[in-house]
């Protein structure tokens, strides 16, 4: 458990020696170690930076040889492992000692009264790249001291509510650094891994690495035999220091895994632990979903996910966020198109939209949307929305009575005849939008000229194969559509969506009329 209780930020005169005992964890012995300054550009001192991230006897207040003035300079990384001894004699910092947070405030108030009008572009990127490694530093701060906070909070708590005591050290983290539970969680993490690894931590605090890095390297150094890991420590950060952290962990599981099989395997395994999947109603009516998967899983998704992403057509301009929605929504309609996923009562899942009778009727006559709702959510939907669904769906009639209790359920009857299926199928093969490559699998049958809210029927001469998201856009565009013989073709029109497939058709006579009076047989009666 910890028992480092400061750091200390004031320059350093010099570097102290240190002799650690063992630990739970591993056992180092530093010699004093002499550092040569390395030249600034500009400036010709050297600053030395006592800190750390604190934690089980290993990690705690070293001296980092510190570039004072030039955006990216080295660091000296030769030599052991530094100086872990904290600095008692002087005793913890105080805002009166202007440490941490006066100096600091300082420094920032400095930068923050720079002219960034005045500063020419060049000047301008070497005071935005000039603030990267301080910024990283600054997180391995946070994180170290961080995961100290929570483990002298773990030490102080009875063993039975250690649990929550945890939880209340990462609340109490999250809320004094405006951080997520997530990020906050992350942080500690990170902390707490550096201090298992010293020469993680020493690059962690010179601002070389991420919290992502280091909690990527103290995963992998967990699954290799411990007389191997410092090697292998230093080939990770050898590859850390010049990537991202997703490019790093690839990079270092396939090293892992050519070094220790068993350790990539075991890693593998413990991975699948941490699977999930969120998903939840939003309050303006989305639907919301995050997750994490690992090996097999992440892979047969990846690959899912790409197949059902399509490029931009031809006067299409989404962003990378749309088309991944996009490909989503037609991975899940090609799942629930399948009839693979399970039954319910017999009938296969599927997207239930209920409209009353007078709300589609009022859709008809144009006078405004109507108005149902989905079945499984009972989100409201208008008729502009489901118009992709009501073209090319199997409607089923259900009479209720005056109490609005179901008394009657007619068989479904699908929209789109087999027949005109299959001479869709074989004229059109696909989408029919330009430039769309989407197979028929993934394809609606669309009303053309006159739509299905319109009474449109359907016939080879008034449909044609869409994809969603393509009929979607042509249901609510200024579009006109062309059938000539086997080709179909969509040309953009001023007028509005609901004017641009075509004119209403003439209003449908009764079904059942009354028959007009029978004439009367024989003479005419006479006059008055």
């Amino acid at each position: 458990m910890s028992d480092f209780s400061y750091y200390r930020l004031g320059p350093a005169t010099h570097h102290a020696t240190t002799d650690h005992a063992t630990t739970d964890h591993a056992t180092t012995d530093h010699a004093t170690t002499a550092r040569k300054p390395i030249r600034t550009c500009g400036s010709s001192r050297a600053r030395h930076a006592t800190s750390g991230l604190g934690g089980n006897g290993l990690v705690r207040g070293w001296h980092v040889d510190q570039a004072a003035e030039s955006p990216g300079a080295a660091y000296d990384r030769t030599g052991p492992a530094p100086d872990l001894t904290p600095d008692r004699a002087s005793g913890p910092p105080h805002a009166a000692d202007g440490l941490p947070a006066a100096e600091l405030t300082a420094v920032i108030d400095r930068l923050c009264a720079i002219d960034v009008d005045a500063l020419s572009e060049a000047a301008l990127r070497d005071h935005l790249a000039g603030l990267r490694r301080p910024l990283a530093r600054l997180t391995a701060l946070r994180s170290g001291w961080s995961a100290t906070l929570e483990a002298r909070t773990i030490a102080s708590a009875p063993p039975q509510t250690r649990g929550a005591a945890q939880r209340e050290a990462r609340r109490e983290v999250a809320d004094a650094q405006q951080l997520t539970a997530s990020e906050a969680k992350r942080a500690v993490e990170a902390g707490r891994a550096a201090q298992q690894h010293p020469h993680t931590a020493q690059a962690f605090l010179a601002g070389e690495l991420s919290p992502d890095h280091v909690r990527i390297i103290d995963e992998l150094l967990s699954a290799i035999d411990e007389s191997e890991r410092q090697g292998f420590e230093q080939r990770l950060l050898e590859l850390a220091r010049h990537r991202d952290a997703t490019s790093f962990g690839r990079k270092a599981r396939t090293l892992l895994a050519s070094l220790s099989p068993a350790g990539a395997a075991d890693t593998e395994r413990r991975k699948q632990g941490r699977r999930r999947v969120r998903a939840t109603d939003t309050p303006d009516g989305g639907f919301a979903f995050s997750g994490l998967l690992y090996g097999t899983a992440a892979e047969t998704a990846r690959v899912a996910f790409d197949a059902f992403r399509r490029p931009d057509a031809p006067g299409e301009h989404r962003t990378p966020e749309q088309r991944a929605a996009d490909g989503f929504e037609q991975l899940c309609a090609g799942a629930l198109r399948g009839g693979e996923a399970p039954t319910q009562h017999g009938v296969r899942p599927q997207v239930l939209v209920i409209f009353d009778a007078e709300q589609l009727a009022s859709d008809e006559r144009a006078d405004e949307p109507g108005v149902g709702r989905f079945g499984r959510s009972g989100q409201p939907v208008t008729t502009d929305e489901a118009g992709p669904l009501l073209d090319d769906c199997r409607l089923l009639r259900i009479v209720r009575d005056a109490e609005r209790a179901p008394i009657e359920a007619s068989a479904a009857v699908r929209t789109v005849p087999a027949g005109l299926w299959r001479a869709l199928l074989v004229r059109d093969g696909g989408c029919t939008w330009p430039e769309c490559d989407a197979p028929a699998a993934w394809c609606d049958v669309a009303h053309g000229h006159t739509p299905y809210r319109r009474r449109g029927r359907l016939s080879p001469d008034n449909a044609a194969l869409l994809c969603r998201r393509h009929h979607r856009r042509f249901d609510h565009g200024p579009w006109r559509i062309a059938v000539a013989g086997d080709t179909v073709t969509y040309h953009r029109t001023d007028l509005p969506p609901e004017r641009a497939a075509g004119p209403s058709p003439p209003p449908t006579p009764p079904t059942d009329p009354s028959p007009p009076p029978t004439p009367p047989t024989g003479p005419s009666p006479p006059p008055p």
